[in-house]
């Protein structure tokens, strides 16, 4: 995405937002392996989350590269990245990936997983008042401020390093606090930047 990002929503099936939709067909791969009780599926579906997340940061160079960054991809984006990430937590949190911190977090693995579901949800609010008002006035997408693509490294880090067991307890305890504080900062810098959409 860029600041000559074509503004216009109308659906364009290019190369970046292909990549998007390879990342939407896998996050429905992975939340049915982690659904299942399988242990090799737990290891496939890490393997699979890891292949999504390095297409997620493909789609955005490429976007830009062949000046093929729109409107309608930064949002799918966005939304991807979510549909990506809320069901292969909430499933892994029902598979009991988190227990192993549960000393080291309190409240685990909510105090971790209510807030980066909150953000989810502010964003999608965004979105959602965005696509309303754009319906009889023109409005310029605000672009994620840089912060937001760290945010969602930061999100995915603790829930990998989960599904795949690795690290010592306190290293998955301080990749979930990391997560909290980047989505304090995330939180800020979108209200800074956003915030006009529902003042406009």
């Amino acid at each position: 995405m860029t600041k000559t990002m074509d503004q216009r929503l109308i659906p364009s099936w290019n190369v970046p937002n292909a990549i998007t939709l390879v990342r939407l067909c896998l996050a429905l791969i992975i939340s049915w392996l982690l659904f299942m009780p399988w242990e090799s599926g737990i290891k496939a579906a890490g393997i699979l989350l890891l292949i999504a997340f390095i297409t997620d940061l493909l789609d955005g160079p490429v976007a830009r590269r062949l000046g093929q960054a729109t409107l309608f991809g930064a949002i799918f984006d966005i939304i991807t990245d979510f549909l990506l990430f809320s069901p292969a937590l909430l499933l892994a949190m029902r598979a009991g990936l988190f227990e192993r911190v549960n000393k080291l977090v309190p409240l685990n693995p909510y105090l971790y997983a209510v807030w980066a579901m909150s953000g989810i949800v502010s964003t999608i609010a965004g979105i959602s008042v965005f696509l309303w008002k754009r319906r009889t006035r023109y409005i310029e997408f605000p672009l994620p401020p840089r912060v937001a693509k760290f945010n969602f490294i930061f999100w995915l880090t603790p829930l990998l390093a989960a599904i795949f067991r690795v690290g010592p307890d306190w290293g998955l305890a301080a990749l979930m606090y990391l997560s909290m504080i980047s989505g304090i900062a995330s939180a800020i810098s979108y209200f800074r930047k956003g915030f006009y959409i529902f003042t406009v």
